[in-house]
């Protein structure tokens, strides 16, 4: 009788994945944690004086359609180190058409959740719109995207809307993630959502200007003919040899990792998407001094926290080796985590600011850290 040998094949275990180093030189701070409110999706802006500024909305519940929020906004002045509450609002430098156009601002989005009386439901779902309730007995839904322009800095604006292809939904992320200004005339502004409503699948969608938010283009940055990937919430970002960089979170979210997709023809058309080795999301690309991409993300399976993750090569690769921890110590129910944006300090340190949920509590707070990378 032969012998039967039998061989046992193991997956291999990328320790890379699930245990990235840590950075020890990094500063923690709360910017705002309130026992019974919910705080959520910071937009952070570094102002042209270095002043950084945070916007963020204290909620009602932890609904993510949830009308019912305070709008809160801190400052600081220290690089991140100390933050304080603030009355002053903050423009997105990204809507800066520039010296040639001084003054003139350009900001374009979706118009995401807006908010009607219950018993207009059908009206909507008979135009094919996505209806969802919202935790205070009202309906809403989103659709459409607009654009407003000021010509004053920001002390008065004139909006409308920009007409695009009918869809189901159509959602904004977060500003500073999104909103990409090339030059002085080309906008780009991404945004996601379903083609019919309740369709299974996100896709990820495109506003680009020409001629500096007077007109616009609605594309396609990915889809899924096949329908097997949802490509949602959407950063890009400028890489330094000049192609435009898109990273995209998928669902379903836990146990997937990002996709990536490029433009060499300053947004007009997308490579094919491709997979990342970066677990977690949704993502912040951010472009730093020295040309390599920095990719910010959240990441929602045990340990709860937030992850770095460099590109040496304008975004094209994302190497296990470069993935950090920047937090690990969140908790709460799985995905209520993340969010961060980042910014690179004049000395080459970063900021992020994310929301993360700690001893029951979901707040806002920053981790001020040194490039590990140099």
């Amino acid at each position: 009788m032969k012998a039967i040998l039998t061989i046992l094949i193991l997956p291999i275990i990328s320790l890379g994945a699930q245990h990235p180093r840590s950075l020890k030189n990094t500063d923690h701070t709360v910017i705002y944690r309130n026992q019974g409110q919910y705080s959520a999706f910071p937009r952070l802006y570094q102002l042209p004086d270095g002043t950084l500024h945070v916007m963020f909305q204290a909620r009602v519940t932890s609904s993510h359609v949830e009308p019912r929020a305070d709008a809160k906004r801190f400052i600081s002045k220290d690089g991140g180190r100390t933050w304080q509450a603030t009355d002053d609002d903050a423009l997105n430098p990204e809507w800066a058409s520039g010296p040639t156009k001084p003054g003139r601002l350009v900001d374009a989005n979706a118009h995401a959740w807006r908010y009607v009386a219950a018993d207009r439901r059908d009206e909507f779902e008979r135009q094919g719109i996505e209806v969802r309730n919202s935790p205070d007995g009202r309906v809403t839904y989103a659709y459409g995207c607009y654009v407003r322009i000021s010509e004053d800095n920001g002390i008065t604006w004139t909006q409308r809307d920009i007409d695009v292809p009918e869809k189901g939904l159509i959602m904004s992320f977060l500003g500073p993630a999104t909103d990409l200004r090339l030059d002085a005339n080309t906008i780009l502004c991404s945004v996601y959502g379903r083609p019919t409503a309740n369709f299974r699948f996100y896709e990820s969608w495109l506003l680009r200007s020409e001629d500096d938010g007077l007109t616009w283009d609605f594309l396609t940055v990915a889809a899924d003919p096949k329908q097997k990937r949802s490509f949602g919430e959407t950063s890009i970002a400028e890489a330094a040899n000049g192609d435009i960089v898109a990273m995209m979170r998928t669902e379903p979210a836990l146990g997937t990792k990002m996709w990536t997709t490029h433009s060499t023809d300053r947004g007009e058309t997308w490579s094919k998407a491709v997979e990342t080795n970066l677990h977690g999301h949704p993502p912040h690309l951010l472009t730093l001094s020295d040309g390599n991409m920095l990719c910010t993300y959240g990441f929602r399976d045990e340990p709860i926290g937030i992850r770095a993750a460099l590109s040496r090569d304008n975004g094209r690769t994302w190497l296990e080796e470069d993935i950090i921890s920047l937090r690990s110590d969140g908790s709460g129910r799985p995905g209520d985590n993340g969010y961060p944006l980042t910014v690179e300090l004049d000395d080459g340190s970063l900021v992020s600011v994310f929301y993360i949920t700690r001893d029951g509590i979901t707040g806002i707070e920053a981790t001020r850290w040194e490039n590990p990378w140099n």
